[in-house]
């Protein structure tokens, strides 16, 4: 049977960059894979990134959020074709509002169930973020806690052992804030090093199982106000760029942005990659890029972010050339 992990996290959290280490040692390793990208909007700039690190070493395939029903056969679809085709391994990297459960159940339906087998669930979490003011998002990182075999925080560079104890203390709180009886200790946590995985590392992440606790179930992402904004094409004012989204994430009228991601022409005919929270704002640059900037969050007043921009069109254009 194909193996399929699942990589879960909130908005930001560092998905994507651990899952290009991620699927880089499962081809080193000889494993044939797969990587679904689960997108909550309708334009994946992190499959871009994907795409440009990872090449043809591995099928990428994307699946856009919408409609529950279509966008539950469409994943299907997806998966019961990597089944066919019996790759190694399957990753699915789910948007941050993703509701963990909608996706297990799917692997007990047929004929999923005779091929497909759900090997690790690993939550990426900030170590670096402070407590969510949002309830919907605790929710949504403490269900995604219920599930998972291993615990990897990201962006603990410069943190101390206090300050993770500190996150960790937080992630207990969300999960007793939902019912859930689990303790997270040392033993669940795995901080990634600066200079990378160890060995021993990957063999803990590559057998990190999943959990399945127990917690009060409710609805969020069908429920609640998480929503995506989408600005084509835009131009920035004259503005340091971290300042810049740091007004943005502080400014009430605009809703509660939980990222902004996307990217940004240069003059020379390349981009600027945005990978914005209100903690943390990282700029790269890249060779390839779309045309867009998209805010994620809960009631966002798309026009009052959009006055941040210089300019912005609100349909999608080709880039010429």
């Amino acid at each position: 049977m194909t193996k399929v992990d699942l990589i879960t996290g909130f908005l930001g959290a560092g998905k994507t960059t651990y899952i290009l280490e991620y699927a880089g040692e499962l081809i080193r390793r000889g494993e044939r894979i797969g990587i679904i990208e689960n997108d909550y909007g309708a334009i994946n700039v992190d499959l871009m990134l994907l795409h440009r690190e990872l090449g043809d070493r591995c099928r990428l395939e994307m699946v856009i959020g919408g409609d529950p029903d279509c966008h539950r056969r469409r994943l299907k679809t997806k998966l019961i074709t990597m089944g066919i085709e019996r790759y190694d391994r399957v990753i699915v990297e789910p948007s941050g509002v993703f509701d963990v459960d909608e996706f297990l159940d799917l692997l007990y339906e047929e004929p999923l169930d005779r091929m497909l087998s759900i090997e690790n669930v690993i939550t990426v979490v900030d170590a670096s973020a402070g407590p969510q003011e949002s309830p919907d998002a605790s929710y949504i990182l403490a269900e995604e806690l219920t599930k998972a075999g291993c615990v990897v925080y990201s962006k603990a560079e410069d943190l101390q052992e206090e300050d993770l104890d500190e996150t960790t203390d937080y992630l207990n709180a969300c999960l007793q804030e939902i019912g859930c009886r689990r303790v997270l200790t040392k033993a669940d946590i795995l901080r990634k090093p600066e200079g990378g995985f160890s060995p021993e590392d990957w063999e803990r992440l590559l057998h990190a199982g999943r959990r399945d606790d127990a917690y009060v179930k409710r609805q969020v992402v069908s429920d609640g106000e998480f929503r995506s904004a989408f600005f084509f094409h835009p131009e920035l004012p004259d503005e340091p760029v971290p300042q810049l989204m740091d007004r943005i994430f502080h400014d009430t009228e605009c809703g509660r942005v939980s990222r902004i991601k996307g990217f940004v022409a240069r003059s020379d005919g390349t981009w600027t990659q945005i990978n914005a929270t209100p903690e943390r704002v990282e700029l790269t640059e890249s060779p390839v890029g779309q045309p867009v900037l998209i805010a994620i969050g809960e009631g966002l007043d798309q026009e009052k972010i959009g006055s941040y921009w210089s300019s912005y069109e609100n349909e999608y254009r080709p880039v010429s050339g």
